[in-house]
């Protein structure tokens, strides 16, 4: 009993040679002397021996001595270890506070990290670090979503979708169910062509949030590239008695009907009543926001490819037909004049958009409107002279 009880004192008296060096500023001997405890039986399971390993490798980070810097490769890892066994240990939370402290700081140290990283376009670095500052918090049983939310997003923009996701499952597991979760899932199973996947969580952020605007229209998309287009014009027609001054939903089914416009294999009679239903839709997305650059722009587009249908068909006139190709021309003519002061509203919202600049280029050139065309080549010609 007399071995054992000096054995004890013994491994304690080196765990306080250890306190003593890293005081000292002697941080390969205070590491040499703590390693002993933590793999002697008698202080291993002590959380005073983890914590102060922990400020000892919290040392090594911070120290400006090469040779210090040397003795472990990645001090950071060995401080967050050693929390975890201090919180695992102190049953009693005797060193609560003084971890939660110290764990925070490198909750911030990361997160910092990862907003330079994103800043700098690392993507890929940022959701790292993210992910970091979420998972060190978490050893205090704190769960930090703002760095994860962050984590995903940055996953998303650096393209690796399959990270982005075990992020959002984590989010799930961890019982945070907020609609965006859900709506980001879908996106990039969507992304990812599976489309079973895509309406599975869509459909269960839909169980919580069943008035949630967003995730109706991620249905939607979920259905316009499954092809299905009846259940998405249906969708649509439900988000607009959800929110009728929502532009967006008016603009996602206008390019609907374009694309029913465009498709070669719809008939004349769906063609006709699809335009019609485009341009309404375009229309009262401008009515809202007579800023909506994309409406502007669809809308124009829309104009200018029913011209160019129509003198299409008419350049395959015979030549004894003059009559009917004037007509038809005269027609074209008609829609271009349309298309018109919506491409140019469309160039004056974003005056560096080429396809605008091109579209109204044959506009005016048909037109023999030669001032507006010497005008918009010297803006196509700044434009591609400063790309």
């Amino acid at each position: 009993m007399v071995f054992t009880i000096s054995l004890t004192f013994g491994q304690k008296n080196v765990r306080q040679t250890a306190s003593n060096y890293l005081k000292e500023g002697k941080l390969d001997k205070a590491l040499e002397a703590i390693n002993q405890c933590i793999t002697d039986p008698s202080t291993a399971q002590d959380f005073k021996t983890w914590y102060l390993r922990a400020n000892i490798f919290l040392a090594l980070a911070n120290s400006k001595d090469e040779a210090y810097k040397k003795l472990d490769p990645d001090p950071i890892a060995g401080a967050i270890e050693s929390f975890k066994k201090t919180v695992e240990y102190d049953t009693k939370k005797e060193q609560y506070e003084d971890v939660f402290a110290k764990v925070d700081g490198l909750r911030v140290f990361y997160f910092n990290e990862a907003v330079q990283k994103y800043n700098q376009g690392d993507f890929p670095a940022a959701a790292r670090n993210f992910v970091h500052s979420a998972d060190v918090i978490s050893i205090v049983n704190v769960m930090d979503t703002t760095s994860l939310f962050n984590a995903a997003l940055s996953a998303v923009k650096g393209n690796d979708f399959t990270y982005a996701k075990s992020i959002y499952l984590r989010l799930l597991k961890e019982k945070v169910t907020l609609a965006t979760i859900y709506t980001s899932l879908s996106d990039i199973y969507r992304a990812e062509k599976k489309m079973d996947s895509a309406l599975f969580y869509v459909k269960a952020g839909q169980t919580l949030y069943p008035d949630n605007l967003s995730l109706f229209l991620t249905e939607t998309n979920v259905y316009l590239s499954s092809n299905d287009i009846d259940k998405a014009l249906q969708n649509l027609k439900v988000g607009i008695e959800k929110d009728p001054n929502n532009p967006s939903i008016y603009m996602v089914m206008g390019t609907i009907y374009d694309r029913i416009v465009q498709d070669p294999e719809s008939d004349s009679i769906t063609k006709d009543k699809s335009f019609n239903s485009a341009v309404e839709a375009y229309e009262k997305a401008l009515a809202i926001n007579p800023d909506y650059f994309d409406a502007a722009y669809n809308l124009g587009a829309l104009f200018v490819n029913r011209a160019a249908m129509i003198l299409d068909v008419a350049n395959k006139l015979p030549l004894d037909e003059a009559e009917k190709f004037d007509k038809m021309s005269g027609e074209a003519d008609k829609y271009l004049e349309k298309a018109i002061p919506y491409l140019e509203n469309a160039s004056t919202l974003e005056p560096n958009d080429l396809n605008t600049l091109y579209s109204l280029k044959q506009i005016y050139a048909r037109k023999k409107m030669n001032d507006k065309m010497k005008e918009v080549n010297l803006k196509i010609n700044s434009i591609q002279g400063k790309q």
